[in-house]
């Protein structure tokens, strides 16, 4: 049984176990509804609108998971792991995240791995990562103004494959051997332009502490995001985001001068913010619908990856700029006719996003059912009334993470600050809403590093030299080898600060 599926096996028993509360409470409601109707009790259909704004699509995303299964691996499939080339776009050689991450990608038997950096401190990493990585697979591409875009850009005339994989800095691939099989299967159908495997963060260990509650923010976060994605999948074959922390593609999509122009020459606002260096994963997410192209979800066991996500204060601000970009993109998402059309309940999903206000939607319940129950001569009942709706949000809460509890169920102990983080997303939410205009984190660091601003005229790409690509053949080897340690050393020597 696929992991997936596993997981939402557990959603199902959980929701049988619920059914009495629920039964429960609607006859409470429903006794008072006997002898006053809708127009009689004017709290009644507040409550019932406020609860299927919060519910109807939770309940409908479990059925969804139930559904969903992976593309199955072809017996005689058209694409191989000689038809790949792998993009990382970063902007720090030496660090020991990166290290781990390329070293989980040429365990692959992937013909060509492109690392595009750009700025001031990665062009002096060049010289020490060629005598460090000794793989002849690898070619690293430089630019003096940092930008993801334009990153991923300027590689794109060296990809010679049919597929692209573009990932982050801070993705692991997993050692399973039928992982590629499993990303590319999906391309055996001709209309299929994109694939976004899942992701799970790396879980740190630590003991109950501080650090310990924020690994398990981004843990659940991505979980979350696991069980949405299965569930869109599952009912129309959409995903709402393929990510860009590790996608993969068709290259004539993203190598083509049309897509390039676009995506180098992004404005909002009537023009006014931009070009953006933000929201590349929404960008390729809309070009692919627009342009005909289906996006697969492939979240079996195999190729399920992971990342590194939850630390304090760096998640907090993530969460910002995740919901200002959401403020930013998803508005135009939604009033593309081809998002209706080709996958209507992810897009119905992305609209209900707008309404997702848990701390204001929950206490409207629990204020509503109280107000119901007291206009219907009922108070008395509000005690146990507002207990079954309390279990019934707890479970809906826990539905969506129960994965994660069943592999570390250590971590029980972080759930009610769980909670309080999910009220306080709320405020943030809103906040973001308020100033989703500023796009300027991404591009803050650059004026920072390298003095300058991203622009590209006509949509060109500035190519800034040619490959270069180690020359000794010996292969990288694993994490306690020499070039694990020499890596730390040069860190150290270099005062790089390499990330964990």
């Amino acid at each position: 049984m696929l992991h997936c599926n596993l997981v939402h096996g557990y959603a199902s028993r959980l929701g049988s176990i619920l059914w009495p509360t629920t039964i429960y409470v609607n006859l409470m409601l429903s006794a008072d509804v006997t002898y006053l109707n809708l127009r009689e009790n004017r709290y009644l259909p507040w409550f019932l609108v406020v609860f299927l704004l919060r519910y109807a699509r939770v309940v409908t995303n479990v059925f969804g998971n139930l559904k969903y299964r992976p593309t199955p691996r072809p017996q005689s499939p058209k694409h191989h792991a000689s038809d790949i080339t792998v993009v990382i776009p970063t902007t720090h050689l030496m660090s020991v995240t990166l290290y781990r991450v390329f070293t989980s990608v040429l365990r692959h038997p992937v013909p060509r791995l492109i690392i595009s950096t750009a700025g001031p401190v990665a062009k002096e990493q060049i010289a020490i990562f060629k005598t460090l990585v000794q793989d002849q697979r690898v070619f690293i591409l430089h630019r003096n103004v940092v930008s993801r875009r334009e990153q991923t850009a300027q590689a794109m005339p060296h990809v010679k494959t049919s597929l692209l994989i573009l990932q982050d800095d801070h993705t692991y691939w997993p050692a399973e051997p039928a992982f590629i099989d499993s990303i590319i299967a999906p391309f055996e159908d001709p209309s299929t332009g994109g694939v976004s495997a899942v992701l799970e963060a790396r879980h740190r260990e630590h003991p109950t502490s501080f650090s310990g509650f924020w690994n398990f923010l981004g843990m659940t976060y991505l979980a979350r995001r696991r069980f949405e994605y299965c569930a869109t999948s599952g009912i129309d074959g959409g995903i709402s985001t393929l990510s860009g922390r590790f996608g993969v593609f068709r290259t004539e999509i993203y190598a083509s001068k049309a897509f390039l122009m676009q995506y180098l020459n992004e404005y909002i606002f009537f023009g006014k913010v931009g070009p953006l260096n933000a929201d590349d994963d929404k960008f390729h997410t809309r070009w692919l619908i627009d342009h005909g192209w289906k996006i697969k979800l492939q979240a079996g066991p195999e190729s399920t990856m992971t990342t590194e996500l939850g630390e304090w204060p760096k998640f907090n601000e993530q969460v910002l700029r995740w919901m200002r970009t959401t403020w930013r993109s998803k508005p135009r998402q939604l009033v593309h006719k081809m998002s209706w059309m080709r996958q209507p309940y992810t897009t119905f999903s992305l609209m209900m996003w707008f309404f997702r206000l848990s701390l204001v939607q929950e206490a409207a319940m629990f204020w509503l059912l109280r107000a119901t129950l007291k206009e219907a001569g009922k108070l008395a009942r509000f005690p146990v009334a507002a207990l079954g709706l309390l279990v019934w949000i707890i479970a809906m809460k826990v539905v969506k993470i129960l994965p994660h509890f069943r592999k570390h169920p250590r971590d029980l102990v972080y759930f009610p600050g769980y909670l309080v983080f999910g009220y306080w997303c709320t405020l943030v939410k809103i906040w973001a809403m308020l100033t989703c205009w500023n796009a300027s984190w991404a591009t803050a660091k650059v004026n920072e590093m390298a003095g300058a601003t991203v622009m590209v005229a006509s949509g060109a790409v500035e190519e800034l030299g040619e490959p270069c690509r180690t020359t000794n053949l010996e292969p990288v080897v694993g994490p306690d080898s020499r070039i694990w340690t020499s890596f730390r050393r040069a860190c150290k020597r270099r005062a790089c600060n390499p990330a964990v």
